[in-house]
């Protein structure tokens, strides 16, 4: 990778996805014209130093890249608003994993059947939180931007401190984003918490527990075996947090988990009473022949069309990381990348 690559990549690591392509377009032209000025072609390796004096010229690409979105950062100017943006994916990405989860455990603890109710309240803290932390964390930013104080390590447009030497190596673009593997891994958290709990308060309150609605005999072997593939689903996403494009090692773990979910749930619904027949026998106490056949019918219907959505999400998940993985083959930037995976 040349260093005009490495430069025109890490600009467009700063900007928005939808107009990255053409500002990339347009910055690496303006590149080749004002080495062209210069009597120079830059494509020619043994021009290098004019490449360095032209990128040079052109200063820090976190600074070109706010020029190209003045718009959208008038309010937090480009001195600040890489740190407001890092500063502000953290906290939100670090809380409100959490605070969903708390939120929903205490309220399904308060009414284990109450499964909606549970997401409800979790949807709602979440969602109010949230917006607490993006009005404090602004505002904290809006107040620095008007002080006149600037952040230590980013140089000031127009200066000189910049140089080539600082371009990342190997500029990497995500595919995977930190908001997808965050949204994963909290859905099976969210499934371990809403299979585990109902047995877990079963066991320390007795007889005065709800009753569970998946049937206890699948703790036999098939939830067991259900934690085990959530598990490794579970480090599947930290890697692909950590790693955040579809490498061929990523993609091998991932259609093989998707695999084994796919053959686990078929062979489960079709070999398996999934509903706790005592739930079923309890409703049966307050309910007509008619209602009860009525509800156990909504009940095996909404188990399999569960059942089939799902087996279509982990379907597309291989395709799609699959098809996506191949964008990266003509991308040098995943070069050094591929490599070291």
């Amino acid at each position: 990778m040349n260093l005009i690559d490495r430069y025109v990549a890490e600009v467009g690591r700063h900007l928005p996805e939808k107009d990255r392509s053409d500002i990339e377009a347009e910055i690496r032209s303006n590149i080749e014209d004002m080495i062209e000025e210069r009597g120079q072609s830059a494509m020619n390796p043994a021009d290098e130093k004019i490449i360095v004096e032209t990128l040079e010229e052109l200063g820090d690409p976190r600074l070109l890249a706010a020029k190209y979105a003045p718009p959208k950062r008038y309010l937090i100017g480009p001195e600040w608003y890489e740190g407001y943006l890092i500063v502000l994916r953290r906290i939100l990405f670090t809380a409100l994993p959490i605070v969903a989860v708390v939120t929903f455990v205490l309220a399904l603890s308060n009414g284990p059947l109450d499964f909606i109710g549970a997401v409800g309240d979790a949807v709602v803290r979440v969602f109010s939180i949230g917006m607490q932390i993006l009005f404090w964390v602004t505002l904290v930013f809006v107040l620095l931007e008007r002080s006149g104080e600037k952040p230590n390590d980013l140089p000031k447009p127009g200066s000189r401190q910049w140089s080539v030497d600082q371009l990342p190596a190997s500029p990497r673009r995500r595919q995977i984003s930190v908001v997808e593997s965050m949204m994963n891994i909290a859905l099976l958290l969210f499934v371990l918490i809403w299979i585990a709990l109902p047995t877990v308060l079963a066991r320390l309150e007795g007889d005065t527990a709800p009753m569970p609605f998946l049937n206890p005999d699948l703790w036999n072997f098939w939830l067991p075996l259900l934690f085990v593939i959530i598990g490794l689903t579970l480090v599947h996403e930290i890697f692909k947090l950590k790693i955040g494009n579809w490498t061929r090692p990523l993609i091998i773990t991932n259609v093989i988990l998707c695999l084994t979910t796919i053959i686990y749930i078929i062979a489960l619904i079709t070999t398996q009473d999934v509903i706790n027949p005592a739930f079923v026998a309890a409703l049966a106490s307050g309910m007509t022949s008619t209602e009860l056949e009525n509800v156990t019918t909504w009940a095996t219907w909404s188990v399999n069309l569960t059942a089939v959505i799902i087996i279509g999400i982990y379907i597309w998940d291989m395709v799609d990381s699959i098809r996506r993985s191949r964008q990266l083959e003509p991308d040098p930037y995943m070069a050094v990348a591929m490599r070291k995976i």
